[in-house]
């Protein structure tokens, strides 16, 4: 059976410079015959996380009407998560960072009920894409932590990253080449 590797676009942009190393990832990984699927987190209704705490007890979220209901399914089947994002001061979006806060009921499950819906049956792993205008590596500092503890949520183990800084530069396209053949190689390793 081939791997399942889900592909979390969290820019706005849903043809820049960040969906463009996404999509080498997933094409790595198709390449090395995995599933890919590709969703754009703008594209959903994903409402914040209100701190209600109905999920302490049970491990799952109380909100139902919205689109995380979808993700939650998907985050579970896969055997490859990958979380793409802009850096936004110096943090993931407002669309990821949503979708993040209410991946809490994940954390209770692992942390609060000692659950480990993976243990024994797979080891998922994550991988961080991510841009920056800036040309300071320093600059997806934060932005790696956060990702980081949601993938320990999730019980995943990290894979690494995959950063792009300076893209206001005026040559962006050619300094992409070669990390685009990075996210690519990532993607094929991401599953092998």
């Amino acid at each position: 059976m081939s791997k399942k590797v889900l592909g979390i676009l969290g820019s706005p942009c849903t043809d820049g410079n960040t969906a463009v190393l996404l999509d080498a990832v997933l094409e790595g990984a198709h390449e090395a015959g995995a599933q890919v699927e590709r969703i754009d987190v703008g594209n959903l209704r994903i409402d914040p996380c209100d701190g209600c705490r109905k999920c302490d007890t049970t491990g799952t979220c109380a909100h139902t009407t919205d689109d995380m209901r979808v993700i939650y399914k998907k985050i579970r089947e896969v055997d490859a998560l990958v979380l793409a994002s802009p850096i936004f001061f110096m943090g993931v979006s407002a669309q990821l960072k949503a979708m993040i806060d209410r991946c809490q009921c994940f954390w209770i499950e692992r942390f609060v009920l000692d659950r480990r819906p993976y243990e024994g049956r797979r080891h998922p792993r994550g991988l961080f894409v991510s841009t920056a205008g800036s040309p300071k590596p320093e600059v997806f500092n934060p932005a790696i932590h956060c990702v980081k503890a949601l993938f320990i949520a999730l019980d995943y183990s990290y894979a690494g990253e995959i950063l792009l800084a300076n893209t206001d530069a005026p040559d962006i396209a050619e300094k992409r080449r070669p990390i685009v053949q990075r996210a690519r190689e990532a993607g094929k390793k991401l599953v092998t």
